[in-house]
C-alpha cells in the first residue's frame, strides 16, 4: 500500500541526516522503521512513547544541548542515592515467569546497559535503607517496594543526573553513539522523556500481566501484578548492582558507562540467563567477521534469528544489539566514505565468534 503524508520542511533535513549517518537505506525504511515501533508500542500498551518528531530530534546531531529546567544547577547535582555501598540487607526476590516475558532478544530501545544499571544500584540501596531504618528479624526482612514511588523518584534521579553527564559529553564532543548520556531521560521535554524511562529501564506491568522493560526482561528485577504494584531486586540483579561503575562511582565525567567487572558480569549473566540475547550477539559478530559489516548487511543476518520479523523490525532489532555490543567494548563504529558506516570487532569481540568467550568463563 501507497501513502502520501505531508512532512513539516523542519524535518527534511533531519531525516536526510539520520538516514545517511545511521545506514538506513532510503528515507522510506526509515518512516517504516518509525512506524512500526510506534505501533509496537501503542499496541504494547506501554507508556511514555515518542511521535515521530520526538523520535527525529533524539537523533538529530544538532539538537540542543539545554534543559527545560530553569535554575538547575548541574555542578550541584550528584550521585546521591546512586553510589555503591555494603550490602548487608539487601534480600532478593525470584526472577520473573519466562511466561511474563517477551521471547527472542532485547527489544531495540533497550539499546544502552548502563541506565539499567542506574536502575538496579538505586533498587538494591533503596531497599537497604528501609531494612536498615526499621527493627525487625532477619524473617521480617522488606524483599519489596512501592513500585510507582521508585519509579517517580527513579526517573528524576536519572534526569538530574543524566544532564550532567550529558554537560560533559558535550565538553567532550562525544558524538552520535560516544554519547555517555544516552538513555537517560536528557530530552527537552522532560515529562515525556523521563516517562519514556521508566517505562524502557525501570519497567512496568502491562494489562495482561507480562512485564515491559529492560530490567524484567535481563532477569535483575521482578514486578508484582497487582493494584499496587511492587518492585523487587533478584540475585542476579544485585550481583550487577554491587559492582563498581565509573560513571555512577568516579563521577559524571568518567570515560566510560562500564566498569571491565560489569562487562564481564553481563556477558556471563546474558549467555546463561538470555540464549536468544547471547546468539543474536554472536550472529551479529559472525557477520562481522564474515565481512556483512555494514547496516543493511547485518539486518538482513539478524533477521535469519526468526522469519516473523519484518525488516524494519529486524533493523530495529539490529539497531539494538549493535548499541550493547558497542558498549560493552565487543566492536567498534568506523566512517565509510563520507555518508557510510561500517562495524569492527574489537579483540573481546573476535571471542564471541568461535565461542571462545564461552571457554574463559568456564576456565
Amino acid at each position: 500500500m501507497k501513502l502520501v503524508i505531508n512532512i513539516p520542511d523542519s524535518l527534511v533535513g533531519r531525516i536526510k541526516q539520520v538516514v545517511d549517518d545511521e545506514g538506513y537505506e532510503n528515507p522510506q525504511e526509515f518512516v517504516t522503521t518509525a512506524i512500526e515501533n510506534q505501533l509496537e508500542l501503542e499496541e504494547s500498551d506501554v507508556e511514555g512513547f515518542k511521535t515521530l518528531d520526538e523520535a527525529v530530534a533524539e537523533l538529530d546531531a544538532g539538537a540542543p544541548e539545554t534543559s527545560d529546567e530553569p535554575g538547575l544547577d548541574l555542578d550541584d547535582v550528584g550521585t546521591d542515592g546512586l553510589s555503591q555501598r555494603e550490602y548487608h540487607t539487601v534480600p532478593t526476590v525470584t526472577p520473573p515467569d519466562e511466561d511474563r516475558l517477551p521471547t527472542g532478544p532485547l527489544w531495540g530501545q533497550y539499546n544502552k546497559i548502563f541506565p539499567t544499571k542506574l536502575v538496579v544500584r538505586r533498587l538494591a540501596n533503596v531497599i537497604q535503607e528501609q531494612n536498615e531504618d526499621k527493627t525487625s528479624t532477619p524473617q521480617d526482612d522488606i524483599q519489596w517496594i512501592d513500585l510507582d514511588q521508585f519509579r517517580k523518584q527513579t526517573g528524576e534521579l536519572a534526569r538530574n543526573y543524566g544532564l550532567q553527564i550529558k554537560k560533559y559529553d558535550k565538553e567532550q564532543s562525544r558524538g552520535r553513539g560516544e554519547k555517555l548520556s544516552a538513555g537517560l531521560p536528557t530530552g527537552e521535554d522532560t515529562e515525556k522523556s523521563v516517562g519514556r524511562f521508566q517505562t524502557h529501564f525501570v519497567g512496568r506491568p502491562k494489562q495482561d500481566g507480562s512485564l515491559a522493560g529492560a530490567a524484567p526482561s535481563l532477569l535483575f528485577i521482578d514486578i508484582t501484578n497487582e493494584d499496587v504494584g511492587r518492585i523487587g531486586i533478584t540475585e542476579a540483579g544485585l550481583t550487577f548492582a554491587k559492582l563498581y561503575n565509573p560513571l555512577l562511582d568516579m563521577g559524571p565525567d568518567a570515560d566510560e558507562p562500564l566498569s571491565a567487572d560489569e562487562r564481564d558480569s553481563y556477558m556471563d549473566h546474558v549467555r546463561e540467563n538470555l540464549p536468544a540475547e547471547h546468539e543474536a550477539m554472536v550472529t551479529a559478530a559472525n557477520a562481522i567477521a564474515d565481512g556483512r559489516d555494514r547496516p543493511d548487511e547485518l539486518t538482513d543476518r539478524i533477521a535469519q534469528l526468526s522469519w516473523s520479523w519484518s525488516e524494519s523490525k529486524a533493523n530495529t532489532i539490529r539497531s539494538g544489539i549493535v548499541s550493547r555490543m558497542h558498549e560493552l567494548g565487543l566492536l567498534e563504529r568506523e566512517r565509510v566514505g563520507q555518508r557510510g558506516i561500517a562495524y569492527s570487532l574489537t579483540k573481546t569481540g573476535e571471542e564471541l565468534v568461535s565461542g571462545r568467550d564461552a571457554e574463559v568463563t568456564d576456565r
